[in-house]
């Protein structure tokens, strides 16, 4: 296989342009992004990229180093005196900046940890990141998203939102719509209210999409959405949901089949979009725990998944 490569585009990433078009109510946020020096990487890569934009996000592009046993015999730190080594994450960290556009903020970081999944925990508590972005392992079966064991992790400890790139993933120029898929259980807040931040945040179409068996109108979906929001956020995001909602862009969709996935395979996806699902009940407070809803939708939907911690607080740093 051959491993992707982008031409070199910024050399000085603390000099990147930052977008100008981002609205002022929303807070500057930082997006940790789980790179490998592989396609998993690339994609990752992208996904944030096009995360960023028009969201005044700065990408810390995280390289995991494993942590040195202390019986293995192998020098401890971040650092050896090893050229080799040396010169080999340096590449890395050049290949990963040379993905990334101007106008997008970006930089690297090297962590030891003994595992790549909490080490890129660690660097969310450190920069206090709003999102943890990482690629789907390749699966034989191609299916659109498959868990490795970091992503598997990350999907039953996170404490922010985990965005997966799908495999060969590649769209970097920015969020086209933002999906919130819900349901009627506990938690369905916490996707609307994010997915109506988020699409208000970049100034892009939202979609409230439902796959269960309904039996209501589209208004009324709309008016639960916004009490659901409501509670996500309080009266001052309620407040603004509603003219997001009451925009023609906002379309809400109830899709049933005979099951879950065939109601999946009848919802139209567009390139640049990206759907939020919630947590399972079963998730600690304030935690990402994937359940097994959203582990069929991994399957089948082709777009960007972001997994809502259970009970996720609003804040102007969200996703």
């Amino acid at each position: 296989m051959v491993r992707r490569t982008c031409a070199l585009l910024i050399t000085c990433p603390t000099m990147a342009r930052m977008d100008s078009d981002v609205g002022a109510v929303h807070a500057p946020q930082r997006f940790i992004v789980g790179y490998t020096a592989d396609d998993r990487g690339f994609e990752a890569l992208a996904l944030a990229t096009s995360l960023a934009r028009r969201a005044d996000a700065e990408l810390v592009i995280t390289l995991i180093l494993r942590q040195p046993s202390p019986y293995s015999g192998a020098e401890s730190g971040l650092y050896t005196n090893d050229p080799i080594v040396r010169e080999r994450v340096t590449t890395w960290e050049r290949e990963a900046l040379a993905c990334v556009p101007d106008g997008i903020r970006a930089r690297t970081e090297l962590r030891a940890a003994d595992d790549e999944a909490s080490g890129l925990l660690d660097a969310v508590a450190e920069h206090d990141a709003s999102v943890i972005v990482i690629g789907a392992r390749s699966n034989p079966l191609l299916q659109a998203i498959a868990i490795g064991s970091t992503a598997n992790a990350l999907l039953h400890s996170s404490e922010v939102p985990v965005a997966l790139a799908p495999v060969g993933y590649g769209h970097t120029t920015g969020v086209t719509r933002v999906t919130a898929v819900y349901g009627t259980r506990p938690g369905a807040a916490a996707v609307v209210g994010t997915a109506v931040e988020a699409a208000d945040r970049r100034g892009v179409p939202l979609r409230l999409l439902s796959l269960l068996p309904a039996d209501e109108t589209a208004e009324t979906v709309v008016d639960e959405a916004a009490e659901q929001v409501r509670r996500f956020g309080g009266e001052a995001l309620g407040s603004r949901a509603e003219e997001v909602l009451a925009r023609e862009a906002t379309t809400v969709e109830v899709v049933g089949g005979t099951d879950l996935e065939d109601a999946v395979t009848r919802v139209d996806w567009i390139d640049g979009e990206i759907a939020l699902v919630g947590s399972s009940r079963l998730a600690p407070r304030g935690r990402v725990f994937i359940g097994s809803t959203a582990q069929r939708l991994m399957r089948r939907i082709p777009t960007p998944l972001i997994v809502i911690p259970r009970d996720y607080s609003y804040g102007p740093a969200s996703v």
